[in-house]
């Protein structure tokens, strides 16, 4: 990684130049730095999770917004696949994003769709928007309700994000794995009731004696194969997996025991508009507060798995 002075972008039409005022580092940055990720190549200005001061607009745009604080969602869809249609921007075929497709917020200025932009009141708390947006997507399709129980494998800032929407919603039975202490101490600070501290040879084990049937509901915020193989293992006979974590591509699952069992696996990716929304909504209601989690990022290891040491 090198500092490179670039000439300043221009928006064309539908477009507008923000002068950045946060951003923050996602795990898949730090494994596209370590050179780990498949979608970013280099030269790559990297960055996703952001707000900014719109500066200039191209044709088409409203002029009224310059000097206005906005976050910004970083998916640019096409508008006009199937998809798009279905408001599933995050599956769109020719789905580009901001940060690995186009130059990101890594620098002083970035370009973005105008229909990206979302008004906030607080340029801390609005680039907190992207990260919770994928963490409200992934409870949101894990369909957890009133009485059910769920374990969130991984509490890094998605897991975390995702154990604060839960207990929100008024769960009650909700269970963290996670070998990072400081983490573990946040999760119970946003809702989390039972903390498990294991390696991968006793977690399973201590699930089993806690929840002798199996949790209803498992969300996977690390996507390695032991979180993977664990999930599956963990869940009841009928419940349900979320995937949300990106850690490993390819891995060895229990598919007979996910057969015999009617398990139903589901894969989590980024958010539609409507959970970019609703995540800005909920941040300017005060969910969360930028210098709690600005504090509990400063002691916790970015790509830590739950279960290696």
């Amino acid at each position: 990684m090198e500092i490179r002075e670039v000439e300043k972008p221009r928006p064309g039409p539908g477009w507008v130049l923000l002068k950045v005022r946060y951003s923050g580092i996602c795990g898949s940055d730090v494994s596209g730095f370590l050179g780990l990720n498949e979608l970013r190549k280099p030269p790559l200005i990297m960055g996703h999770e952001f707000t900014g001061v719109v500066e200039d607009v191209g044709p088409n745009v409203p002029k009224d917004i310059v000097g206005k604080l906005f976050a910004v969602n970083p998916i640019v869809g096409c508008g006009h696949c199937r998809y798009c249609k279905m408001g599933l921007k995050n599956l769109c075929i020719e789905r580009k994003i901001i940060g690995i497709d186009y130059p990101g917020a890594y620098a002083e200025y970035v370009l973005a769709p105008y229909d990206n932009l979302y008004p906030v009141s607080d340029p801390a708390r609005g680039a907190l928007a992207e990260p919770l947006a994928t963490s409200l997507r992934a409870v949101r399709l894990s369909g957890a309700s009133l009485g059910d129980s769920v374990l969130v494998l991984g509490a890094g800032p998605v897991g975390a994000f995702a154990i604060k929407l839960l207990s929100a919603s008024g769960i009650r039975d909700l269970a963290v794995v996670e070998i990072n202490r400081n983490r573990l101490e946040w999760a119970r600070k946003f809702g989390a009731t039972r903390l498990i501290e294991r390696s991968s040879d006793e977690v399973l084990k201590e699930i089993k004696e806690l929840y002798p049937e199996g949790v209803d509901v498992v969300i996977d915020a690390v996507g390695s194969e032991a979180t993977r193989r664990l999930a599956i293992n963990a869940v009841r006979r009928g419940g349900r997996v979320v995937f949300v974590g990106l850690h490993d591509n390819e891995v060895k699952i229990p598919g007979n025991v996910i057969v015999r069992n009617e398990i139903e696996i589901k894969g989590s990716f980024s958010y539609t508009d409507e959970d970019f929304r609703r995540a800005v909504n909920l941040l300017e209601q005060g969910l969360l507060d930028p210098r709690e989690v600005g504090s509990m990022l400063g002691r916790s290891s970015a790509v830590r798995s739950p279960l290696r040491n």
